[in-house]
């Protein structure tokens, strides 16, 4: 099918300066002492997870026929781009109002010609994600689990394999103080191996991770032949998000460093423990309610949302707070999708913030009620 996305509602352009960031911003605390997980010596670190799922789709895709992929239909426009740049067709199939999807639908869209299923863990729950790799496993398809918003708990499934999910992948700076960075494992590692980028490069990423505005500068002036900005890199892209050149480019090795700095234990109890205080202070709202009261064993990206009034939105972003929301869906008839690209929005949850921040969030929260 042609894929046409929504435009975007709301600019960022037009907000304030965020005071309380959707993800947590870096300090020289969090290099502390390095580990290695056995589950993360099996995957590659790739630019982004859009790249993480690019490499996967093109590695295992038919050499025979065509390449069809289900995909659901409320996603964020970078989860279907690298499929569209492969050559892949998308269908999309539709979720409910829990984000979960309907087993007996989804079992009907898988046709003979159906090849891939990407299956997602929204916002770092499970949803029924099990059900539907069972039911495409059952109907031979290629299954890649996209775990982008579920750092934390992708690690632990390496460590333990699904043999019934070909790739899994997920993105390191939404959950950790990184500028970029994924995560992608797969039975059969990858004929090319992301490469890392020049020194220069290097140095440019930890000068944006530092905040230095002058090293920025002076590294600009320094562009020479050990750069890896490729001309391919530097052309604009056909794609809004996706850049066909990160499928060759690894994180950036100051990257990899926080990740092996980072104790996931810590802040999968620190987020699970902002997320159950936004919920216990927002049961009160009038002005929406929480996607998800109650979390069992997961670590969550965000707190979902459902805003009643979708100006509401705008609202928050003038309060300096930086919710997010996927408004780019592509068309595909999900009624669900369509309203939550409007009224579904992300609150911030993260390990980094305190609790007057938690209680600032709140607050703006309750008082969207006030419209006076």
């Amino acid at each position: 099918m042609d894929v046409k996305f929504a435009p975007v509602i709301a600019n960022s352009i037009n907000f304030p300066e965020a005071r309380i960031r959707a993800t947590p911003g870096f300090s020289l605390t969090d290099i502390r002492t390095l580990w290695q997980s056995d589950a993360l010596k099996q995957c590659n670190y790739t630019r982004n997870g859009r790249a993480a799922i690019g490499i996967a789709a093109q590695q295992l895709m038919q050499t025979q026929g065509s390449n069809v992929v289900l995909l659901p239909a409320y996603h964020c426009p970078a989860l279907v781009e690298p499929f569209l740049w492969l050559g892949y067709q998308v269908r999309f199939y539709p979720v409910q109002p829990d984000l979960s999807v309907d087993a007996n639908l989804f079992q009907r869209m898988l046709t003979a010609d159906v090849t891939h299923c990407l299956l997602v863990r929204f916002f770092g729950f499970k949803q029924n994600i099990e059900q539907l790799i069972t039911l495409s496993s059952a109907a031979g398809k290629v299954i890649i689990e996209d775990c982008a918003h579920g750092l934390l708990d992708f690690v632990s499934g390496v460590q333990q394999p699904d043999p019934r999910v070909a790739a899994r992948i997920c993105s390191i700076n939404k959950i950790l103080p990184t500028i970029d960075g994924g995560l992608l494992y797969m039975y059969a590692q990858p004929a090319q191996q992301p490469q890392h980028c020049g020194w220069y490069e290097e140095l440019k990423g930890v000068a944006f991770l530092l905040k230095i505005p002058q090293l920025l500068q002076r590294v600009r002036k320094r562009r020479n032949a050990t750069n890896t900005l490729t001309q391919d890199q530097a052309q604009p892209s056909a794609f809004k998000y996706f850049r066909p050149a990160d499928l060759t480019s690894a994180s950036f090795r100051h990257t990899k460093l926080i990740v092996q700095s980072s104790h996931f234990p810590d802040i999968k109890a620190k987020r699970r423990a902002n997320y159950r205080y936004l919920v216990r202070g927002l049961a009160a709202a009038t002005a929406g309610s929480c996607l998800y009261p109650t979390i069992s064993d997961e670590a969550p990206y965000v707190l979902p949302f459902v805003l009643r009034d979708e100006n509401d939105f705008q609202r928050l972003r003038m309060q300096r707070i930086q919710v997010l929301r996927w408004e780019e869906i592509a068309d595909s008839g999900c009624v669900v999708s369509e309203r939550y690209r409007s009224r579904l929005v992300q609150l911030p949850c993260h390990h980094k913030l305190k609790q007057a921040d938690l209680d600032y969030i709140i607050n703006a929260v309750l008082k969207l009620a006030d419209k006076g």
